[in-house]
């Protein structure tokens, strides 16, 4: 039996969009059980998600491979659905390798990342699923520039609100040069506070999210949280992707301060602590 772990991830954040990614230790595991006539897909993502050839991780293994042999798969989760964290990337990434496996492609990692982040458009949550860790990441004309990123021991706080995202905010397909000058200056600063081990500094700019207003506005509890976090000089406080998740990243010794401090804000859904992923896509 072949084994496929992937993790979720922190992508499309702060000054870090379509760049910076985090791996975070939730995971999307699939597990190839056995040769089949037909294609089964035993999974607990409910009943929305297809159980035969129709399901997203063999329509696109099928895609890549056309002639792969039908298989028994077991798909298990702990990556929340529709929240911004990573759970379609996740399964992209399970797709190709699970292509790779069973066709004996022989895919290095340079290609899964290339084929990944041209599906998505944009690099920062494919190369983090991929690689692990923190990382930082370009799409340009196809081609992917990828690198794992010196950063501060972190936990991830998770807030997850009790509805899922509905349709992508509609996003403005040009911003002001001023809001991308600073945004710019603002990533390239967030990484060397990172490489300086400055905890503060870097959680206000993870906090710089100009590029983003469109998806801010739609996530009324990130407001409430990062009041609640700043009065522990916590910053860090940031939407997942397209929300509606906020996470916050933190020094793990002042992880239960926060909580205690975000526990006041009687906010509907459940906080959950999560760990950065220094793996990232696995196969055994």
């Amino acid at each position: 039996m072949i084994t496929i772990k992937v993790p979720a991830t922190l992508g499309n954040f702060g000054p870090g969009v379509a760049s910076l990614g985090m791996a975070l230790d939730l995971s999307l595991t699939v597990e190839i059980i056995e040769a089949s006539n037909v294609w089964v897909v035993e999974h607990n993502l409910g009943d929305t998600i297809p159980y035969d050839e129709t399901n997203y991780i063999v329509a696109v293994a099928k895609k890549l491979y056309p002639d792969i042999t039908p298989h028994v798969l077991r798909v298990t989760s702990d990556i929340p659905l529709r929240q911004g964290l990573g759970s379609s990337t996740a399964a992209l990434l399970a797709a190709i390798e699970l292509a790779n496996q069973l066709g004996e492609l022989g895919l290095d990692d340079y290609t899964k990342l290339t084929l990944a982040a041209r599906a998505e458009g944009q690099p920062a949550n494919v190369t983090a699923a991929l690689l692990g860790g923190v990382t930082a990441s370009y799409l340009n004309d196809g081609n992917v520039f990828a690198s794992g990123v010196v950063a501060p021991e972190y936990q991830a706080v998770i807030y997850l609100p009790e509805y899922q995202r509905g349709d992508k905010a509609d996003k403005p397909t040009e911003i002001a040069l001023a809001d991308a000058t600073a945004t710019a200056a603002a990533g390239n600063m967030l990484l060397a506070a990172w490489q300086s081990q400055q905890l503060v500094l870097a959680g206000q700019l993870l906090e710089t999210d100009n590029i983003q207003r469109a998806v801010i506005n739609d996530v009324p509890e990130l407001g409430k949280i990062r009041q609640a976090s700043h009065a522990l000089d916590v910053y860090g406080s940031v939407v997942a992707g397209d929300g509606p998740a906020v996470v916050t990243l933190v020094a793990p010794n002042q992880t239960q301060d926060l909580l205690d401090v975000l526990a006041y804000l009687e906010l509907p859904g459940e906080f959950k602590v999560v760990d950065i992923a220094g793996t990232g896509l696995t196969v055994f």
